[in-house]
C-alpha cells in the first residue's frame, strides 16, 4: 500500500510549520520510525523553509510526500528562479546554504532538478519495511 498527500501551501513562514506539523502527524500514524519521523520533519522544515526565503516572484509551493512500507519520498516544488549550484556542496562556513548541507544529512537521498518553470527538491528517507494496511492503523488507535 502507498499512501500520497500533496498540499499547496502559501510562501509565508507560517506554513512551514503547518506543513512539518501535518508531515510529522501522517508519518507517525502510519507507524514510521520515530527517529525517521524527526529527521523528515526537520528535512522538510528546511526545504520548505527554502522556498519562503529564496523563491522569488511566486506566491505559492507545493509538497508531495508518498509513503509506502519501506520509506518516504517528498517533493517540494516551486516556480521560482532556482539557484545556482543546485546539487553541489555547499561550504558548511557560509551562512546562506548550510540548510542544503542539513538535509543532505538527514535523509538517504537529495536531489534538486530545475524542470521547465519548477525547482523541484527531492527527498527520500528509507526504512524496514511498516504494515501499512487498514487493520494494522485501526487496531493502533482503538
Amino acid at each position: 500500500m502507498q499512501l500520497h498527500m500533496q498540499l499547496r501551501l502559501p510562501r509565508d513562514a507560517r506554513y512551514v510549520a503547518v506543513m512539518r506539523r501535518v508531515a510529522g502527524s501522517l508519518l507517525a500514524e502510519v507507524g514510521a520510525p520515530a527517529d525517521a519521523v524527526h529527521d523528515l520533519e526537520v528535512a522538510i522544515t528546511e526545504a520548505c523553509g527554502n522556498v519562503v526565503r529564496h523563491a522569488s516572484g511566486v506566491d505559492d509551493y507545493s509538497v508531495h510526500l508518498a509513503v509506502d512500507p519501506h520509506g518516504c519520498e517528498v517533493e517540494v516544488v516551486d516556480l521560482g528562479p532556482g539557484f545556482v549550484g543546485a546539487g553541489t556542496p555547499v561550504n558548511d562556513d557560509e551562512e546562506d546554504g548550510r540548510g542544503l548541507s542539513l538535509i543532505g544529512a538527514l535523509v538517504d537521498d537529495l536531489e534538486f532538478v530545475r524542470e521547465d518553470e519548477a525547482m523541484r527538491v527531492r527527498l527520500v528517507k528509507r526504512w524496514r519495511e511498516l504494515a501499512l494496511d487498514g487493520e494494522a492503523a485501526l487496531d493502533r488507535r482503538c
